[in-house]
This record gives C-alpha cells, structure tokens and sequence, in this order.
C-alpha cells in the first residue's frame, strides 16, 4: 500500500508541475495591437510587428521599442510597470547636498587656479 501511496502522490506532483510550466510558458506572450512580445527568457526577447521578426535581444530593449512603436502604450506601460521601474534612473536632489556643495567650491578653486599663470 505504501508503494501506490508514493507513486500516485510522484503523479500528482508531475501533474502541478505541467501545469505550472504550461501556465508559465503561456504567460511570456504579450499581444497588443498588431505586436506580439514572446519573453521566454529576458536576454532572448523576440518582438513581432504584422507576424514580421522586429527585434530580437534583451527583454527591456524590446519592451521600450514596444512602447515606442504602439499607438496606445497605457496598456504596455501597466503590463511592463515593474521591469519599467526597475531601470528607471535614480532621481536625486542635488539642490541642498552638502557633497554638491563642496563640489562647485573645489570646481570653483581649481578654475581660479589655472587662471593664475606662473612666472618664471
């Protein structure tokens, strides 16, 4: 008894896991508009425009040329938010940060400095 035990719980874990592999390889496919974004891996996107090869390369490149090239990118922006946000470039305040401060005043010296000519 034992051994059916084991072989129908091994049944059922092959079972989950298709299910999950299908359900996974399913969700790589992104359609919009007339432009189908298959990202099975994200160093190998491919991109279709009209069932025609686009772009093939990395996933981000692909997402922004999607972007670019669609006429409504809302939907491709909402889809895309996180892998957006993740290259999205840092935004700092440079206006009151000490380092910045000391920056332009020793810019400011080394300008001065090689407005003064030696003499010989």
């Amino acid at each position: 008894m034992a051994v059916g035990a084991i072989v129908i719980v091994q049944n059922v874990q092959t079972a989950l896991m298709t299910y999950v592999i299908n359900v996974i390889v399913r969700m790589t496919i992104f359609k919009h508009e007339n432009f189908v974004l298959d990202i099975k891996y994200a160093h190998k996107s491919i991109l279709y425009k009209n069932n025609k090869l686009l772009f093939m390369g990395d996933g981000y490149k692909a997402i922004q040329i999607l972007i670019s090239q669609s006429a409504d990118s809302e939907p491709v922006k909402k889809q895309f938010q996180s892998q957006l946000r993740m290259r999205e470039k840092p935004k700092f305040d440079t206006a009151n940060d000490e380092i910045e401060r000391l920056r332009r005043e020793a810019q400011a010296a080394m300008v001065s400095n090689n407005n003064k000519k030696k003499k010989r």
